[in-house]
């Protein structure tokens, strides 16, 4: 997956709230490492890469929890919210709208 992909389906899932995540994420691939997928699983973004490497492995954590304090939609501070049964990261002005629609 490229870097243009994975924006792409973020957006297109989320918003575009972690796209500046998803764009820190390919600055500081190391070589020889590729990105598989990029995806939003339990309100964060998660991303997966081969082959393993410990320390850009703990990277991606960190960026996975960052993840979970950033409205997915507008990039602004948020939190983790259940809403209509998914797990989303919103801002209280995003925080009702339904999963996949932004505005």
């Amino acid at each position: 997956m490229d870097r243009a992909e994975a924006k792409q389906w973020i957006e297109q899932t989320c918003g575009a709230g972690w796209l500046p995540l998803v764009d820190e994420v390919f600055d500081k691939v190391p070589p020889g490492i590729v990105i598989d997928e990029v995806f939003q699983k339990w309100a964060r973004l998660v991303v997966r890469c081969t082959p393993y490497d410990e320390a850009f492995e703990s990277y991606l954590h960190d960026i996975e929890w960052l993840s979970a304090e950033i409205c997915e939609i507008c990039g602004k501070p948020g939190e983790e919210k259940m809403h209509d049964g998914w797990m989303i990261t919103r801002c209280p002005r995003h925080a009702l709208l339904p999963r996949n629609r932004f505005g």
